[in-house]
């Protein structure tokens, strides 16, 4: 199965059937498990905007690939269409279903490829409110995090499991994670980070959750950083489920 990430640039979501009200909180992270991931081959255009703490935003176009290889690898590549300033930037990353993925940031004015390694993984990508890691699809809570489960809640209308996940290795990136899952569909309908001071730093919110490529998909993604009151929306503009070439998730291709 997928690793359970914040792979908030494509959400194809896989349905399962509703738990039982005893379900403990690992079985239910268990479910959770890939409903973030753009599981299997397939395309999607994204609008992105990132909003500055005086309500100023600015539109991104980008398009996005994803290929799952029969061993569970997930290759994911991204290009901005848009604006002019940052189109033919890219981004590859590679996650096997083990250890840790390989990202790499092309820049058009460079003309070369850099590598985003360690620490940097957790740095903010192209002046959003996500990190390199959760762009890239390479968190996974049921390895960093331990999870209790809390009160159900109701959130946006929808009933919901309510969990929080406390740091279980010393990589973990939050003091807190806190995730409010849809009862009848598994998938996360928002997610409230805090740092290592507990203090709520993040919080992601899925919302306009309707059928694409036949299966239920957010259409608008938010990240709110509420500590330094900015903000980046994403909207699913198109998805399409198609086979993809190996040859796709390559440096070479990454450098053209």
């Amino acid at each position: 199965m997928q690793k359970a990430v914040i792979a908030i640039l494509s959400l194809l979501v896989l349905v399962f059937p509703a738990g039982a009200a005893d379900l403990t909180a690992d079985e239910i992270l268990d479910r959770v498990e890939g409903e973030m991931a753009f599981t299997g081959d397939g395309t999607a255009v994204i609008e992105l905007i990132t909003v500055n703490p005086k309500g100023a935003q600015r539109k991104h176009e980008l398009k996005v690939w994803r290929k799952e290889d029969p061993d569970e690898t997930s290759k994911q590549l991204l290009e901005y269409l848009s604006p002019p300033d940052v189109k033919g930037t890219k981004f590859l990353s590679i996650t096997p279903p083990e250890g840790d993925s390989s990202m790499w940031l092309y820049l058009p004015a460079l003309g070369r490829e850099r590598r985003i390694a360690g620490h940097t993984t957790k740095d903010t990508f192209m002046g959003t409110d996500f990190t390199y890691e959760e762009i890239g699809g390479s968190r996974d809570f049921t390895k960093e995090y331990k999870a209790i489960r809390l009160p159900d809640e109701t959130f946006d209308g929808y009933p919901c499991y309510v969990l929080e996940l406390s740091p279980a290795a010393d990589g973990a990136e939050y003091g807190l994670v806190r995730m409010w899952v849809w009862q009848d569909e598994f998938l996360p309908l928002q997610i409230q980070f805090f740092n290592k001071g507990l203090e709520q730093s993040k919080v992601l919110i899925n919302r306009e959750i309707k059928e694409a490529a036949g299966r239920l998909t957010p259409h608008q993604i938010t990240m709110e950083n509420t500590l330094k009151r900015t903000k980046t929306i994403i909207n699913l503009l198109d998805v399409e489920e198609v086979e993809l070439p190996d040859d796709l998730f390559s440096l070479r291709e990454l450098r053209r």
